[in-house]
């Protein structure tokens, strides 16, 4: 019996960490300077996309089936830079070329984003936000002590499994700034790759969701991922609608 969480994965594309006013104004350029808040994004964002692959470590670990962490583990290999043929021409159709992407780990590929923007000085973690480690932290935290379907919850239903909707927004600005898209592939890579890693997730989270309680479980983590993503984001709002106004904000355009 195929057991079903479309539920929950219609939970979660409704939550307001993906219906979130911050992304919806990325989208349509609502917002005091597109190109500050993108910036500014650039600037803090590195500090929760740097640590997935121990995000997907954690969740990996606690899995008791080989198939399943299999399955994980060509997730890892594709956070590392590494697909295949059919992935590349999928990419290419995307247009996104093979120069832009092989052999380059998707944080080094924000690092990438982050300098085309503006920012000079090397990300250092001791002078990051509270609120970038607060998320970064209770994230890991709920994939690190949670049960094997909470982490599934968290990383997958929770996050990949909106990673290809909450990054249109992104696309979208991008197009309305003058950036290479050598240096913006992180997010149209995402946007077309992830569905994979949802899809390994997904299957995963099918056998655990066979009752009550481990159902349960998925929906607990899904909706800590959410929230305090969502959390972020109205941080990061609150930010790019007063860039024009706070002159002691990191960068302003």
């Amino acid at each position: 019996m195929t057991v079903s969480i479309d539920d929950l994965v219609e939970e979660a594309l409704c939550h307001r960490a993906v219906r979130h006013p911050y992304l919806k104004a990325l989208s349509t350029g609502d917002l005091p300077s597109t190109q500050w808040a993108l910036r500014d994004f650039a600037d803090h964002y590195y500090g929760y996309s740097a640590s997935f692959p121990r995000y997907l470590t954690a969740v990996i670990s606690k899995l008791e089936a080989p198939g399943h962490r299999a399955s994980l583990l060509q997730n890892l290999t594709e956070e590392s830079g590494i697909y295949d043929d059919d992935e590349y021409a999928e990419l290419a159709a995307a247009g996104i070329e093979r120069e832009w992407i092989e052999g380059i780990p998707h944080p080094q590929l924000f690092l990438r984003f982050r300098e085309a923007t503006g920012i000079i000085t090397p990300y250092c973690a001791q002078n990051e936000a509270i609120e970038l480690a607060c998320w970064r932290e209770s994230f890991l935290s709920t994939l690190t002590f949670g049960s094997a379907a909470e982490a599934l919850g968290a990383l997958g239903l929770g996050t990949e499994n909106i990673v290809s909707t909450i990054y249109i927004p992104f696309v979208h600005a991008l197009a309305r700034v003058d950036l290479h898209p050598r240096d913006t592939v992180f997010f149209p890579l995402h946007t077309a790759v992830d569905d994979h890693h949802q899809e390994a997730l997904t299957a995963i989270s099918r056998g655990y969701a066979a009752t009550p309680v481990g159902k349960g479980e998925l929906r607990k983590g899904m909706i800590k991922a959410l929230s305090l993503r969502s959390a972020y984001w109205d941080w990061m709002y609150e930010r790019a609608l007063a860039c024009a106004d706070n002159r002691d904000l990191a960068m302003v355009s």
